[in-house]
């Protein structure tokens, strides 16, 4: 039995499956559809030639200088290392010697930690009113009078040794290196040596170790027993000299004084 329409038959048909395919690797497929994924050295090689050849030539100048200085710095450190490494020289003070110096006018001294060197006076230190007051103000002098027991040096000296020198006011003289008034200090430190040769000693140096530092009014000068002492001190000395303010239109109304002892005897500084 046929009905009143005809319908043509229905026919399916089956797709065949797809052959399987391996996916592409991570490098092939890249990020979406944007290729290959390149490597750090492609990105960086890109990367440098979109910059300008201008700056690229400011570049690669910047480079060449930070590897010079790198070099420079590793060969001289290399250097410092080197150094480091090597002993150290030291200059060591000379051998006391066993001799005695009488006392006797000195002729010349120097400290070395100032690099001072002062040549003396012929005769003893002038005064002006009762004050010490040298007639240079290139050289020291050193003061003795019949009423004081003060000593010249030597190895045996049986008082105080007293040297003198002038300061000056925006001037050269020889005792302007003991003090610095502006910055109102001792530019000589505890322990400091003072070498002094005289007319016994010849080539023969007597030292002295700076042992204490001061600076008294003139007008207290005399009385100080913290300076002078109350009885005979064999083997002390003092350098004296004015105190100059960091104001030159001011008047010195101080005195730098330096302690020493005598320590010994050598034949060369």
């Amino acid at each position: 039995m046929t009905s009143g329409r005809n319908y043509s038959r229905r026919t399916t048909s089956r797709t065949p499956s797809p052959q399987y395919q391996r996916p592409p690797s991570r490098e092939q497929r890249g990020r979406g559809t944007l290729g290959p994924r390149k490597t750090f050295r492609q990105k960086l090689v890109d990367a440098i030639f979109r910059i300008p050849p201008r700056m690229r030539l400011y570049i690669a100048v910047a480079l060449l200088v930070v590897i010079i200085v790198s070099l420079l710095t590793a060969v001289f450190s290399g250097d410092s290392e080197e150094d480091a490494a090597a002993p150290v020289a030291t200059t060591t003070s000379p051998a006391p010697l066993d001799v005695s110096v009488n006392p006797s006018k000195p002729v010349e001294m120097y400290i070395p930690s100032l690099d001072l060197r002062a040549e003396f006076e012929q005769e003893s230190c002038a005064t002006t009113d009762g004050a010490i007051d040298p007639e240079s103000m290139s050289k020291a002098c050193t003061y003795t009078a019949d009423d004081r027991p003060y000593s010249l040096p030597g190895t045996d000296a049986s008082d105080i040794v007293v040297i003198a020198g002038h300061t000056g006011a925006g001037v050269p003289a020889v005792f302007n290196d003991l003090y610095d008034g502006s910055a109102d200090k001792h530019q000589v430190h505890i322990g400091d040596e003072l070498f002094i040769r005289t007319e016994e000693s010849g080539d023969l140096w007597l030292v002295y170790e700076a042992t204490d530092l001061h600076e008294p009014e003139k007008s207290g000068l005399s009385q100080s027993e913290e300076i002078w002492g109350t009885s005979a001190t064999p083997g002390r000395l003092l350098t004296i000299s004015c105190i100059q303010p960091a104001n030159l239109l001011q008047a010195a109304v101080k005195n730098a004084v330096v302690g020493w002892q005598y320590d010994r005897i050598v034949d060369a500084i």
